[in-house]
């Protein structure tokens, strides 16, 4: 069911990148309509509809790869992630929110354009390597709130700090945490203790590795 000309919305907080994703694209696929931002909040604030979104993974303002994906498929596009994110825990959470394909950036732009075709036809795209990748992911199935509490707590913030930021009781919180740590137990990822949430927390992209 290929439209006969895309509407694209591009999401990547480098121009040069997209410059060259665009001119590619449309050199290959008809388009009718182009929107770039460099942030996901930007893309839906436009007063647009799109057929697909392209997404970057990490655009350097600290949102949440996951919640970038779950915020633009909640508005019924499809996603095509193109990143030079390696890290498969990180990808699979993307994935649980709805994405519909992964490219990386390290990929001839011809393999960009295919991924393009295929998910604007319907259809998921997924090669062999990162197929293979997520299938040995074993990522807990936590729900946004317990996610964000997980985030917040791993971070480094108190208790208290964290139902602050949250709005809800220390009670909650502690609640939210401890479901966390059964849904890592029953993932084969043990996290009993603060030290264990934080390393958890990393290996799945919710917070970043301190950097050197």
């Amino acid at each position: 069911m290929f439209v006969t000309a895309l509407r694209l919305g591009l999401a990547d907080d480098h121009p040069a990148i997209l410059r060259a994703v665009v001119d590619t694209i449309q050199r290959e696929i008809a388009v009718s309509d182009v929107v770039t931002v460099r942030h996901v909040v930007e893309l839906l604030d436009a007063s647009h509809q799109f057929d697909l979104v392209i997404l970057d993974l990490q655009l350097g303002d600290g949102s949440d790869p996951a919640e970038n994906v779950r915020s633009v498929v909640q508005r019924g596009w499809p996603v095509l992630l193109y990143t030079q994110e390696m890290n498969p825990a990180v990808v699979a959470r993307c994935f649980a929110e709805g994405a519909s394909g992964i490219v990386s950036k390290s990929e001839e732009l011809a393999i960009l354009v295919d991924a393009v075709r295929i998910i604007a036809d319907g259809q998921p795209y997924l090669s062999g390597d990162w197929a293979s990748a997520l299938k040995s992911q074993r990522i807990p199935n936590l729900a946004p709130r317990e996610q964000e509490a997980l985030r917040l707590f791993a971070a480094g913030l108190p208790m208290k700090l964290v139902a602050r930021r949250m709005g809800i009781s220390q009670e909650t919180v502690k609640e939210y945490l401890m479901r966390a740590r059964r849904r890592y137990e029953e993932a084969g990822r043990p996290a009993p203790s603060r030290t264990d949430l934080y390393i958890r927390a990393i290996e799945d992209g919710l917070i970043r590795p301190p950097t050197s």
